[in-house]
């Protein structure tokens, strides 16, 4: 008699998976000049969209520029100190969040009129739109790193200036922005050191 098949967790994701979506990353990658697609862009923006979000609604807007005219208006609107290093990439998402985005949610939460009701409150609305925002850019690294891509985020830069430039909209703002390429080789500026697992404790 054959021995019963084992049982096989599912969903557990294994080590490698894992290592490669939250690997160490340097600060300062080095670009390979290989560009990317835009069909790798839409897929980047599709896996993005589908991480867990708060009220599972969805207020963030990202715009890929990946053009020299594109890069040449972002440039003013950076800090010197970071500006080559951010245009050196084939890409650059700028990641906003939309504060008017409850309108939304007549559309795709038609149940859940006690979600629509707390936002009412303007800030309750600022805030869930900013916290979003930025659940969602980190997801957006997550899903380029899965792509085979590397990412490097930063968040200094003009935000009125971007926001107007790029969005055109007040309602739109814009949160970071991340160099986006595929990576060429191991920098000179490794990744500082985490916490590993202090920053947490059971209650």
């Amino acid at each position: 008699m054959s021995a019963a098949p084992q049982p096989v967790a599912v969903g557990t994701p294994s080590r490698r998976a894992l290592g490669k979506v939250l690997h160490s990353a340097p600060v300062r990658p080095v670009w390979s000049d290989i560009p990317i697609s835009r069909d790798v862009l839409e897929q980047l923006h599709a896996l993005m969209s589908l991480g867990p979000t708060l009220v599972d609604a969805s207020p963030t807007r990202v715009l890929f520029l990946n053009s020299g005219s594109a890069k040449a208006r972002l440039a003013p609107l950076l800090p010197e100190r970071h500006r080559a290093d951010a245009l050196a990439a084939p890409a650059c998402a700028i990641v906003g969040y939309d504060v008017d985005f409850a309108e939304q949610l007549v559309e795709f939460l038609p149940r859940a009129t006690a979600a629509r009701s707390c936002f009412d409150d303007p800030e309750v609305v600022r805030q869930t739109a900013a916290r979003n925002g930025a659940l969602q850019g980190a997801y957006l690294i997550v899903a380029a790193r899965s792509l085979d891509l590397e990412a490097a985020a930063f968040p200094e830069f003009d935000e009125a200036g971007v926001s107007f430039e790029f969005f055109r909209t007040p309602r739109v703002r814009a949160n970071f922005l991340c160099s986006l390429g595929y990576p060429a080789r191991a920098p000179g500026f490794p990744q500082q050191p985490r916490l590993e697992g202090r920053g947490s404790a059971p209650a």
